[in-house]
């Protein structure tokens, strides 16, 4: 039903033909699991039984848009490869299955970390010394670097297996009919689930040999803003190159037939 109503609204690749416009059993399930995980961020927050509570309930509020923002990406990338290609079979089903067990797992590790860096800060800057107490009761500073190190590895998990799902895609794509640009957007998005996962990845082994020191945390946290530098160049990179192979698509008789949309 969200595939459906999505598909509506966003707008297909250009020189892409989508293969599973018709979403199936395999996705339905998953949208279900990515709305177990968002009911869990929710069932997690006990509810205000008074006004103290309920100003302690609005800080919460910052995490969970964290939480949603990053899992909503997280089900657009998972979207996006059913609507490319429609796999349905054994092997996609054990690598989706494997998938969304992380997805569970990683929904606490999220939350707690959210918390601990965005409500932390706030509730020093306000000078709301319950919920500075509170934070300091969830986690020590000499603890950091392992919340870390379980967060990196839930993280590192998600888009490792996503690539394992564009890997498995591109050795099917003499039986999906892959053109040309097909291929070289599942190589890209491969290459880009690689890159993902690699940051956390770097975060963790800093976070695990620093994990004695007060720095594991800052340190492993900073290495995340490698991500804008890395991804950003990366997608310069391919749309550049994207567009050349769409042009000689359009340019060679008989090809502009194999771009769909």
């Amino acid at each position: 039903m969200i595939r459906e109503a999505a598909s509506k609204y966003l707008e297909p690749e250009p020189g892409f033909r989508y293969r599973g416009k018709e979403p199936g059993r395999l996705e339905n399930f998953s949208d279900a699991v990515f709305g177990m995980a968002i009911t869990l961020l929710l069932i997690s927050t006990s509810p205000p039984a008074n006004f103290d509570e309920l100003k302690r309930f609005t800080y919460e509020l910052f995490p969970f848009l964290a939480c949603i923002t990053l899992i909503v990406l997280i089900w657009h990338e998972h979207y996006i490869f059913f609507q490319r290609y429609g796999l349905r079979n054994g092997k996609m089903i054990t690598l989706n299955t494997l998938f969304l067990v992380i997805i569970l797992f990683y929904v606490y590790p999220l939350k707690f970390l959210t918390q601990v860096i965005l409500v932390g800060p706030l509730a020093y800057i306000t000078g709301n010394e319950i919920l500075v107490n509170e934070i300091k009761n969830m986690i020590h500073a000499r603890d950091i670097g392992e919340l870390m190190i379980i967060y990196g590895i839930g993280a590192t998990s998600v888009f490792l297996v996503l690539a394992l799902m564009y890997r498995y895609a591109l050795q099917q794509a003499e039986v999906l009919g892959l053109n040309e640009v097909e291929r070289f957007d599942t190589r890209m998005s491969l290459i880009a689930n690689l890159l993902m996962a690699l940051v956390p990845f770097i975060s963790l082994v800093v976070a695990f040999f620093l994990r004695h020191s007060f720095w594991a945390g800052p340190i492993a946290g900073f290495t995340y803003f490698l991500y804008t530098p890395i991804m950003f160049g990366f997608h310069r990179r391919v749309e550049k190159r994207r567009n050349l192979l769409l042009q000689s698509q359009e340019q060679t008789p008989g090809g502009s037939g194999g771009v769909g949309g």
